[in-house]
């Protein structure tokens, strides 16, 4: 009996439990290691930390890796989630052999920094588009019955307050760089930035993309997405600094829910997927009791 329940308990934690494993890439490889281009920026650390603080404080195992043209595939694809930072190069993601290494990563991928997504880089837009967003963003979303938006209280019009403008060393930062292109590869766009926008109005601030997916590149053969994706464009863009200051957390408090629920659906299996599971091992063991 007491080894019955200690089978029960454990089926009931591991039901209960949402961590995932992302690997989150960035100019900065450690929360408390800024790049050298950061430091001499004035940052002591990472200028993205903000993101990687939320997502350890729900609970999240986070791992950072610094962004590379070649990236290690293996680590990528075992991971729950992978991340792209908005604090990342997008020199990274241009030639032929990089676009096909990012795009062919199989684990689930959420990209928060619109300049890798150019038709020039990973083609997930049909143009090379993208102003920044000014003064505080309100997104407007377009699917507002997404899994995404689960336990959000959505505005008149379906809006919400999702990033405002950050200041860094006495200087306000560029708003979130946003694509207005249109949307390649099938892609579907989740929200939208509100349409009465001073720059950026109606550019996308979310979108989804499936596995298979053929990607746009003007000049070059296409690559087929390896895996599920999500775009969710957050972060700011440098003014005064160096690029490698990019990326500092803008999230309201609606917007970090969103973003905490986006990391959810992409990167953890309902609770109850588990339960299903370890309930069925438990009723194996019974029957085998029984006998």
């Amino acid at each position: 009996m007491k080894k019955l329940a200690f089978s029960l308990a454990c089926v009931l934690t591991i039901a209960s439990s949402d961590a995932a494993n992302i690997v989150w890439v960035s100019f900065h490889p450690a929360d408390n290691q800024p790049s050298a281009n950061a430091v001499t920026a004035g940052f002591t650390r990472a200028p993205d930390v903000g993101y990687t603080d939320v997502l350890r404080a729900a609970g999240h195992n986070v791992t950072r890796v610094v962004s590379s043209g070649t990236p290690n595939t293996a680590q990528l694809n075992a991971a729950d989630l992978v991340i792209i930072s908005r604090s990342v190069g997008s020199g990274d993601y241009d030639a032929q052999t990089e676009t096909a290494a990012w795009n062919g990563i199989t684990a689930p991928t959420m990209i928060l920094g619109g300049y890798v997504l150019r038709n020039n880089r990973l083609g997930y837009v049909a143009g090379t588009t993208i102003p920044d967003t000014t003064n505080s963003v309100t997104l407007v979303a377009t699917q507002p019955t997404h899994a995404i938006f689960e336990g959000i209280t959505l505005g008149a019009g379906n809006t919400l307050s999702y990033a405002n403008q950050v200041t860094y060393t006495n200087a306000i930062q560029r708003g979130i760089s946003v694509n207005t292109d249109a949307v390649a590869g099938g892609g579907t766009v989740i929200a939208r930035v509100s349409g009465d926008a001073t720059q950026g109005a109606n550019g996308l601030l979310i979108g989804e993309w499936q596995a298979g997916a053929t990607m746009a590149d003007p000049a070059g053969p296409s690559d087929t997405l390896g895996g599920h994706r999500l775009v969710f464009l957050t972060g700011s863009r440098e003014l005064g600094i160096d690029s490698q200051g990019a990326g500092i957390y803008d999230l309201t408090p609606q917007g970090e829910q969103l973003f905490l629920n986006a990391v959810d659906y992409m990167a953890v299996p309902e609770p109850s997927t588990y339960a299903l599971i370890g309930l069925g091992g438990m009723a194996l063991l019974l029957r085998r009791r029984k006998r």
